[in-house]
């Protein structure tokens, strides 16, 4: 299993999926008059000064972390079952833009709150993008294995 170079890509998606999580990465801020609001996965806060208040949960981008995160460690585990590990990345796969597209959707909610307000997007956001990457080359490396077990098949 860990031989397989898609074990190690989807591992190294696995990492990454879990660091905004556990270290509470920022996705985005909005600057305001007053203080900045901070979307991170979990929650939406609200930091003047030294305080921090947490304004709102922002719990579907954790979801759509978790379920993205369960589905590349479970296809991981599938190694066996060659289909469904393709369906497992690709659906993993087709999750990384909906995570995009959730964090937006809260920085423009967020946004809304102030006329003159400034959104920044972290880099954070870019490791989107390296995941798909990475599950395409995972993907990939599936494909050729099943091709691979389908040719020593028609020698026997």
């Amino acid at each position: 299993m860990i031989q397989r170079i898609q074990t190690v890509y989807l591992g190294i998606v696995a990492v990454l999926l879990m660091l905004p999580i556990v270290l509470e990465f920022s996705l985005a801020t909005l600057a305001i008059e007053g203080g900045i609001y901070n979307l991170s996965p979990v929650t939406v806060s609200w930091m003047t000064g030294g305080a921090t208040e947490t304004v709102f949960g922002s719990y579907s981008i954790a979801v759509a972390f978790g379920l993205s995160l369960f589905l590349t460690v479970y296809a991981i585990f599938q190694f066996k079952n060659r289909k469904f590990q393709m369906r497992l990345i690709q659906l993993a796969m087709l999750l990384q833009p909906i995570i995009g597209a959730i964090v937006f959707i809260y920085a423009d909610k967020m946004a809304k709150l102030s006329e003159d307000a400034t959104v920044s997007y972290s880099p954070v956001l870019a490791v989107l993008l390296l995941n798909v990457l990475l599950y395409y080359l995972a993907l990939r490396g599936v494909k050729k294995d099943d091709a691979l077990v389908r040719s020593a098949d028609r020698l026997r």
